[in-house]
């Protein structure tokens, strides 16, 4: 079996494989474009600082997003703390985190999401513990 029956003979047969080609070309990009979404930006884990300089503590958030909720663990191991329903205000990409820490202090997190179209994307802002604010600078890992 030859080439001949896959080659068009005609304009009208041309068009038709043109036609076929493109709208191939476009389902693959498509399916490209959806599989590329991420669905929350915040989803992921993030990895920075907060406190004074000099005074800096390491902190890891992690946050997941299951089509509806957002839940969230901060420094996950032993000591985690859990969070539910951070608020992410799209009109200036600001976010809202409330926990309460192990010796229940509440823990409030206010901050900017900066870089949206990078993957690693930053938070930067501040973390209020014990009625202080610290600044606070994070980035998805």
């Amino acid at each position: 079996m030859g080439l001949e029956g896959c080659q068009p003979t005609h304009r009208g047969n041309i068009m038709s494989l043109l036609a076929k080609c493109t709208a191939a070309a476009v389902c693959l990009l498509l399916a490209v474009a959806v599989q590329s979404q991420e669905g929350f930006p915040l989803d992921g884990t993030w990895r920075g600082e907060w406190g004074p300089d000099g005074g800096k503590s390491t902190v890891v958030i992690v946050m997941k997003w299951d089509g509806k909720n957002v839940n969230g663990l901060i420094n996950p191991g032993p000591n985690v703390v859990r969070f539910a329903g951070p608020v992410l205000e799209p009109s200036d990409w600001s976010v809202h985190i409330e926990a309460q820490s192990r010796d229940g202090q509440p823990i409030v997190i206010d901050a900017k999401l900066d870089d949206i179209g990078s993957y690693n994307r930053t938070l930067t802002g501040t973390w209020k513990q014990a009625g202080v604010d610290q600044p606070l600078k994070m980035a998805r890992e």
